[in-house]
């Protein structure tokens, strides 16, 4: 049985944090949180993001976050829900950054850079 083919065209970097949900949309409808799910991050490319959650979205939906990178804060992030792996109560979703801005790539591939170079 061979392995899957890695999607991603850049590595992803172990980093933990959180996002800050404030909408989250699927099949034409649009949730918006009150107040923010706090959502852990488990690594992050300048493609996309792992994430884990107790809460349950849908393939293809998107997300709407602010995420804090090191002591920078990068608001009204969208990313799309790639995969979804379900562990007991709780979820690890494999989603791609929509329009990612030039700030944002450029700080994680300088994130991505330190990494390699401590490795």
């Amino acid at each position: 049985m061979s392995a899957k083919p890695e999607l991603r065209n850049s590595s992803r970097l172990p980093y933990s944090t959180e996002i800050y949900c404030s909408k989250y949309i699927s099949e034409g409808k649009i949730t918006v949180y009150e107040l923010a799910l706090e959502i852990k991050v488990a690594n992050i490319s300048r493609e996309g993001l792992c994430i884990t959650t107790e809460v349950e979205f849908k393939e293809g939906a998107f997300l709407e976050f602010d995420i804090t990178l090191e002591d920078k804060v990068y608001k009204s992030i969208s990313a799309m829900i790639l995969w979804i792996i379900k562990d007991q109560n709780n979820y690890k979703y494999g989603m791609r950054i929509n329009n990612i801005t030039g700030k944002l790539s450029r700080h994680i591939y300088k994130m991505e850079n330190r990494f390699l170079a401590r490795i």
